[in-house]
C-alpha cells in the first residue's frame, strides 16, 4: 500500500506583493498622464493604463489576500489530480492525461498539459466560448490546450513538470 501525499504550492507573498505595488504605480502614472495631459490621445492612453494596471494591480492584491487568509494554495498535487485554484479552478485528473512537458512562450515558462484524445476533444467540446479561444490560443502557442504556469511560486517549470510526469506514471 502506497502513502498519499498532497504537495501544496503557494505564489510568493513578496513576489506577488510587488507586482501588485507596481500594477499600482503605472495605474497612477496613467491617472497622472490622464489629467495633466493637455492632448487627447495622452488622455485615453492614460485612462487605458489606469483600467488596466489598476485591474491587475487588485487581483494581485485578492489573490495574495485569498490565499493567505483561506489557506488554499495556488496548486495542489495529489495522487489523483492536480487542482488549481488562480483566475479559475480547474481539475486536472492524471487519468486524463497523457504527458506534461515544459514549453516556452517567450521568456516565460509553463507546464504544458497533454490530455488523451478523447478527453481533449471533451474538454473542447465542454468550453464556454471564451474558454474555448483560450484552449485554441493555447494550442496553437504551446501545441497543448491547458498550462500551468510557476510564476511566482519560487518553482521552476521543470521542477513541476517532473513531480507531475513522476506522479503520471503511478497511474
Amino acid at each position: 500500500m502506497t502513502k498519499k501525499t498532497t504537495i501544496r504550492i503557494y505564489h510568493s507573498t513578496w513576489r506577488m506583493l510587488l507586482l501588485a505595488i507596481v500594477s499600482l504605480a503605472m495605474a497612477v502614472g496613467g491617472y497622472l498622464m490622464a489629467i495633466h495631459s493637455p492632448k487627447g490621445f495622452h488622455i485615453v492612453v492614460g485612462w487605458i493604463g489606469v483600467v488596466f494596471f489598476g485591474v491587475c494591480g487588485l487581483y494581485m492584491l485578492y489573490g495574495t489576500l485569498k490565499e493567505r487568509l483561506t489557506g488554499k494554495p495556488f496548486l495542489t498535487i495529489t495522487d489523483e489530480a492536480v487542482i488549481m485554484d488562480g483566475m479559475k479552478h480547474a481539475v486536472i485528473r492524471f487519468a486524463d492525461v497523457e504527458s506534461f512537458n515544459v514549453v516556452k512562450m517567450g521568456r516565460q515558462e509553463f507546464v504544458a498539459v497533454h490530455y488523451k484524445p478523447g478527453i481533449e476533444r471533451q474538454q473542447l467540446d465542454e468550453a464556454n466560448v471564451i474558454d474555448r479561444s483560450i484552449r485554441k490560443l493555447n494550442r496553437k502557442l504551446g501545441n497543448a490546450q491547458e498550462n500551468i504556469s510557476t510564476n511566482c511560486t519560487g518553482m521552476k517549470a521543470q521542477e513541476l513538470c517532473d513531480m507531475l510526469n513522476v506522479r503520471l506514471r503511478r497511474k
